[in-house]
């Protein structure tokens, strides 16, 4: 028995990131798609917002934040009840709805679903909603909202309250005031949640003036735009270009892949210039999924001991295994790790199947060691080959402090590229997978009070706790992708007549 000290609680929690090497994947691409993240799903929320901090300032509201917090709490159970009613998908709130239609009489009382008491069953148990915790920071990175000096959300002067003009614009008159009653009633009737169909996310007509302001701030043609919104707007067009080469609606898989390898045709300058940073994140992800399946094979040989594996064990078991399997490991006879990059062609390289493989629960954990041996010997020989893609990558990428990434990695393998390939493997894995791990736990367990230890040390040993499958980030592509079809610019068959003047735009 290992008896943990008696003042501490443990809680264990599945890490997510236990290399620590997730997060620069994540900035970049919070970098490249900036005001829009995984948890923003339409479009048409970004005007409803600024309707309703301009209307809670017109109608008489306080500084007080609760009241602000009741008013959104509502205004997003109104709108997951009408959506919900009209079949739409991507709303806050909408299971809820759901099951409250389904017991719906006469009258839908939604004031205690809409409140923060925790004993009620509430449309969603976020504070302020999807509103504080998904759209709010994305809102003013694109200029919509800001705070003012009571803490309260408000809508910007210009671009805030142009949205929140035009969203009441193309609902009319008559639909903002039973909007603005019903909300503050939190009572509506099945008859009501019909009339205010026009409301729902996928309502923006195509030819109203809202619908144009979206695509404007989305492409950044409005002023005053951030720096950040021309990388946004390049994305966009960049997603706009695969589902045109598609010929059809792209997922976010195929709009990864579209990005990687450089065009056959030249794009135009300005997407030129952000392609290679999306191609230097699918680097950073393949290489983070690549460091996590040899933490996957670290994990297995500490599990193959009943009582567990000191530090020179599991190097030895290293080595003696790929001196077994270098040939199949490598494809070269050469033992050194510059060897094995120089002669790999980087550009024809099967990195998806290599993806899949890794990312797959299923498969051998040795055979998937030695798959990402060859994953990270390529993605430096494609680094070391590219100047374009080596500016992005350090450009885009951290290479000191206490964040590892692609580059770091990279940096690492440079520096001791000279050595055999066993031993730099068996040394990268103690040093760069194994301990690293125990420290990135350590912060997250001081920090967060998370114990997300895959293994424990125990009198010089370490005991297997857990195993880890990789997981791959999640790159904001969908809810972009889903903007563009909300704003009429994507369809089924690939871009539409708007969405290819939008792309010729930015040509």
């Amino acid at each position: 028995m290992y008896p943990l000290p008696q003042w501490t609680q443990r809680a264990d929690k599945r890490g997510l990131d236990p290399l620590g090497m997730q997060n620069s994947g994540v900035l970049l691409y919070q970098s490249l798609l900036p005001g829009i993240s995984n948890v923003t799903l339409r479009m048409r929320y970004y005007g409803y917002y600024c309707w309703l901090s301009e209307t809670y300032a017109r109608k008489g509201a306080t500084n007080d934040f609760e009241a602000w917090r009741n008013w959104v709490r509502r205004a997003e159970a109104l709108y997951a009840l009408v959506s919900a009613q009209a079949g739409e998908t991507g709303v806050g709130g909408i299971d809820w709805a759901n099951r409250r239609l389904a017991a719906a009489g006469r009258t839908i009382d939604f004031e205690m679903a809409a409140s923060t008491d925790p004993a009620q069953e509430r449309y969603l148990r976020q504070s302020l909603g999807v509103f504080g915790g998904a759209y709010y920071s994305q809102m003013v990175e694109m200029g919509l909202f800001t705070e003012n000096r009571h803490g309260i959300q408000v809508a910007t002067r210009d671009l805030g309250r142009r949205a929140a003009t035009l969203f009441a614009d193309a609902i009319g008159p008559d639909l903002v005031k039973l909007l603005r009653q019903k909300i503050t009633d939190a009572r509506v009737t099945p008859g009501d949640l019909e009339r205010l169909e026009p409301i729902i996310p996928s309502a923006i007509a195509p030819d109203s003036a809202e619908r144009l302001f979206y695509e404007a701030v989305l492409f950044a043609r409005e002023e005053p735009a951030r720096k950040s919104a021309h990388s946004r707007a390049a994305t966009l067009a960049l997603i706009l270009d695969a589902a045109s080469a598609r010929g059809g609606w792209p997922d976010p898989e195929q709009v990864r892949w579209h990005m990687f390898d450089p065009p056959e045709n030249a794009l135009s300058p300005g997407l030129e210039t952000q392609r290679p940073n999306w191609e230097a994140y699918q680097c950073q992800d393949l290489m983070q999924v690549a460091c996590a399946a040899l933490l996957a094979w670290a994990i297995a040989i500490i599990n193959s001991a009943p009582h567990g594996q000191s530090l020179p064990e599991i190097r030895a078991e290293i080595v003696a295994h790929l001196a077994a399997q270098e040939e199949y490991l490598v494809s070269a006879r050469s033992a050194y790790w510059r060897d094995i990059r120089c002669r790999i062609e980087p550009m024809t390289f099967a990195y998806q199947n290599a993806w899949r493989s890794l990312t797959s629960a299923r498969g051998v954990v040795t055979d998937k060691a030695a798959e990402a041996i060859n994953l990270m010997a390529t993605l430096h020989q494609r680094i070391a080959s590219r100047t374009d893609l080596a500016t992005a990558v350090a450009q885009g990428l951290p290479d000191r402090g206490s964040a590892h990434s692609l580059r770091t990695e990279v940096g690492w393998l440079e520096r001791r590229e000279g050595e055999a390939v066993a031993d730099l493997i068996a040394d990268y894995m103690l040093e760069r997978v194994v301990r690293r791990h125990s420290w990135v736990a350590m912060q997250k367990l001081r920090r967060q009070r998370d114990y997300t230890f895959l293994f424990e040390q125990r009198d010089a040993r370490l005991v297997y706790l857990a195993a880890y499958q990789p997981v791959a980030t999640t790159p904001r592509l969908q809810p972009a992708i889903q903007f563009l079809a909300d704003i009429h610019l994507l369809g089924e068959d690939g871009p539409t007549p708007l969405g290819l003047a939008a792309l010729e735009a930015m040509q």
